[in-house]
């Protein structure tokens, strides 16, 4: 039988994944919350981090809808840099984006 913890802690922000999540935050050209077809660029950066990883999902956007984050379970990125390459590689509103 588990054993309770004595001091009867409760730890916010610990996670436990079955693999690394990894977060890329995105600035984008152009505003793109208002994309509801299939085919925009949202679908097109989504295709292009699959390639990589196991998509998680999109934060909410801000600063006029450019900037949200993206996060992947398992990425074989090497680092935000090609991160970014592949991103402005889609053209659109991400021709010239940042990725951190």
């Amino acid at each position: 039988m588990a054993t309770r913890n004595p001091a009867n802690v409760i730890e916010f922000g610990k996670f436990n994944y079955g693999a690394t999540m990894t977060t890329f935050t995105v600035v984008a050209d152009a505003d793109v919350s208002a994309e509801v077809n299939p085919g925009e660029q949202i679908e097109k950066l989504i295709e292009a981090l699959t390639q990589h990883g196991t998509f998680v999902g999109l934060s909410d956007h801000s600063v006029g809808g450019t900037t949200f984050s993206a996060t992947l379970e398992g990425s074989s990125w090497a680092d935000a840099a090609a991160v970014q390459v592949a991103v402005r590689a889609l053209g659109g509103d991400f021709a010239t984006a940042t990725v951190a």
